[in-house]
């Protein structure tokens, strides 16, 4: 019975992500664990949330070995139900199960290697909680939805319904509003193939978003290329600098173009502002590095296992961020998974009046990853309190609201230009205030208030 207990609390916690977002599945699912645990042994904790943790990544990470194979996708599997289990050391209250968990995740978003904080339940609760987000945050909520499940396994209704209504407090003054707008034009060219080679035609990648860019509405004052739809370097390569500049002269508008630059140290994943005079306006150097993807940690290991390995080059990172500025209105840009972190996401918004989000989803197929990135990026919008404009090469591109609804998309895999109407907000939310460093404390001192020891058997 406990196994098949296991097991269910894994799959409902993966039904709260795409592609099903089933956003009560993680109430249960947690709740499920906390049964599950709370008064077994410590190695039989460790195995039952192993086993929880493998029943969860292994249907939520399938996307990791689009074109590569089984073999990555079981061993990034296999890591973060590692890290899963952990929880399971401790004996518990609810109220440390809550602060185990949600330290469990930010781990998981810190290391190995960078961290990979795909999988954090407070990226599921955005249809129902997006008034609470400016208040706690991504991680905020993760440790509710795990408090609140741990009382209704432990049958604490008195506890569970009264902070179920605190839940509703901040829906009295939840009201957005904007110093001014500005018009912004996606473009998502799409590619010729999807996988892993999509960028073999990188030229013709290229040409796609410059013949979509040239049907963008007058209206716009910025328009927004996806990461890597320059995957060739647009400052050396003779020709796609020609192309770029006439389009920059045809249009009349800036553009944000995702670009591949190649420095002498290795390539580097930018965001370059063009003005539309042709001129390098600000640049920016994508800092959090996706492993295995963009750099390869134990190379000679990684090499041995999957021999894709081989065709990673290790890309550069960047040091800081860089705030772009298109008539007094100030964006970052946030190239792909540095959406996962906390920490980064949050300096990014700070002098910004609204963000850009760039990705390429090409290398995934049709799996639900882009569904899943695009859950994570409305998490960070709610939380933030800013318009997010997504743009990809092949979808989802989509105008985030600062709320984190989706208020306009493109349909998946159709090349086209989303034109939306960006909100400007300056000020910052509750939750862009905590740090990592400062939830964990907030969780020590739980944990120390606590009545029963979190290391007793």
């Amino acid at each position: 019975m406990v196994l098949i207990k296991a097991i269910t609390a894994g799959i409902a916690l993966w039904s709260g992500f795409a592609p099903l977002e089933l956003w009560p599945a993680p109430f249960l699912g947690l709740l499920l664990l906390f049964q599950n645990l709370k008064d077994a042994s410590r190695a039989k904790r460790v195995l039952l949330a192993f086993l929880t943790g493998i029943s969860f990544f292994a249907p939520l990470l399938h996307w990791s070995g689009s074109y590569v194979g089984a073999l990555p996708w079981l061993l990034l599997t296999f890591l973060q139900a590692t890290l899963f289990s952990l929880i399971g050391i401790f004996r518990f209250t609810p109220w440390t199960f809550a602060a185990s968990f949600v330290t469990l995740e930010i781990l998981r978003m810190k290391a190995p290697f960078g961290g990979f904080g795909w999988g954090r339940i407070g990226f599921t609760q955005v249809e129902p909680l997006s008034h609470i987000y400016p208040i706690i945050g991504v991680t905020g909520v993760s440790f509710l939805v795990a408090l609140i499940s741990a009382l209704l396994a432990g049958i604490n209704l008195r506890q569970s319904f009264g902070f179920s209504l605190f839940l509703l407090i901040p829906l009295i003054t939840n009201n957005i509003s904007y110093a001014s707008t500005i018009n912004v034009s996606a473009v998502q060219g799409g590619v010729d193939q999807l996988g892993l080679d999509f960028s073999s035609r990188a030229m013709s990648v290229f040409n796609r978003h410059l013949e979509q860019t040239k049907s963008v509405s007058s209206e716009s004052k910025l328009v927004i290329w996806p990461e890597n739809a320059a995957d060739i370097d647009p400052e050396r390569n003779v020709v796609a600098q020609r192309a770029l500049q006439a389009l920059l002269s045809d249009v009349g508008k800036p553009i944000l173009v995702g670009a591949v630059s190649q420095e002498s140290e290795g390539p580097t994943n930018v965001s370059i502002l063009y003005g539309a005079d042709g001129q390098i306006r600000s640049r920016y150097q994508k800092q959090d590095l996706a492993p295995f993807g963009e750099y390869m940690p134990l190379r000679v290991i990684a090499e041995q296992i999957a021999p894709e390995a081989k065709r990673v080059r290790d890309f550069q990172p960047g040091m800081n961020w860089t705030i772009h500025d298109i008539e007094g209105a100030r964006f970052a840009s946030v190239i792909c998974f540095e959406v996962l972190d906390d920490d980064l996401i949050r300096m990014a918004s700070h002098e910004s009046d609204f963000l850009v989000a760039q990705t390429n989803n090409a290398t995934f197929g049709r799996s639900p990853q882009a569904g899943q990135q695009l859950q994570i990026t409305r998490a960070r919008a709610a939380e933030l309190g800013k318009d997010i404009a997504v743009v990809s090469t092949t979808g989802f591109t989509a105008k985030i609201g600062a709320d984190g609804a989706i208020e306009r998309r493109l349909p998946q895999f159709e090349p086209g230009v989303l034109e939306m109407e960006i909100g400007l907000r300056s000020a910052k939310t509750i939750a862009s205030g905590f740090t990592s460093w400062s939830w964990l404390a907030v969780f020590g001192a739980l944990a120390l208030w606590s009545r029963r020891s979190v290391f007793t058997r």
